[in-house]
């Protein structure tokens, strides 16, 4: 059941409501671990606009976010699963803690419009939730961000950060942590999971159902000619199925805020009787 309210573009859900989502629905959320990835790693000598377009879980071509990366701002350029090119502006703040030169240097001691082969640094934990439908979500650098559909929403201390390509991200458990990234399919996440009898809490299992569907849509997109008719019945059986448990999760709401009603009313009918028995 989605939680969240229907975003736009023009009406973006804001920093403020995602926290709040996250405080009030604890099961919804899960964690990842990032790992180290190589990517390359330039160093901005003016101001540029960094536009992130990257391949959405169902395949769609998206755009993103932009940001407007000031001179010595770090551009991290990497390949998604997919062969897709994904790049994002960071702050030198974020690169300092974030990445690793691969020839030994610092960022600081990089030249202006220099691109080094460099890796991502693998320590952080992170707070997640999965995106149920698409959303549009205010950035903390002033942008707005689209999430797709299976994409997911992370927590940077107080900041919340779309990602529709993780593909630096595993799931992470206090016993141990998966070993496939999440922009691979959810049926190998699953199995590698399960193969390494690791929990797998609702909000995962959330993310992995969502993801399993968004997989199988890109896949139809892709090679529809060469897809087995028994694919193409399992994608309709998990959307029916879905599409049922999120009209049982709203039936079950809805019936539960009646059930409140109705003692709320009843208290207040008895509180009335009781307030003219005083009177009388």
């Amino acid at each position: 059941m989605s939680f969240l309210r229907k975003s736009s573009a023009d009406n973006p859900l804001t920093q403020e409501e995602v926290k709040a989502f996250a405080e009030k629905h604890p099961q919804e959320m899960f964690w990842v671990q990032k790992i180290d990835i190589p990517v390359k790693l330039t160093k901005t000598a003016q101001k540029t606009v960094v536009d992130t377009e990257v391949v959405a879980r169902d395949g769609r071509k998206i755009h993103e976010t932009s940001h407007v990366a000031d001179i010595g701002y770090g551009i991290d350029t990497r390949y998604c699963v997919d062969g897709s090119l994904d790049q994002y502006a960071k702050r030198p703040q974020k690169v300092k803690k974030s990445y690793t030169i691969d020839d030994g240097r610092s960022f600081a001691e990089m030249n202006p419009a220099e691109t080094v082969d460099a890796h991502t640094d693998g320590d952080d934990i992170r707070k997640a939730f999965v995106a149920e439908n698409d959303m549009y979500l205010a950035t903390t650098w002033g942008s707005v961000q689209f999430v797709a559909r299976g994409g997911i929403v992370t927590f940077l201390g107080t900041e919340a950060i779309g990602n529709n390509n993780p593909c630096d991200m595993v799931l992470h458990t206090d016993l141990g942590n998966g070993n496939v990234v999440l922009t691979k399919y959810a049926s190998a996440i699953k199995r590698d999971m399960l193969k390494k009898n690791l929990p797998i809490s609702n909000g995962a299992d959330k993310f992995l159902k969502i993801a399993q569907t968004e997989d199988m849509k890109r896949i139809l997109k892709r090679d529809r000619k060469n897809v087995s008719t028994s694919m193409r019945v399992g994608l309709c059986m998990l959307q029916i199925k879905l599409r049922l448990a999120e009209w049982r999760d709203k039936t079950f709401a809805l019936l539960s805020a009646r059930r409140i009603e109705k003692k709320i009313a009843k208290r207040q009918k008895i509180q009335v009787k009781h307030k003219i028995g005083q009177e009388r």
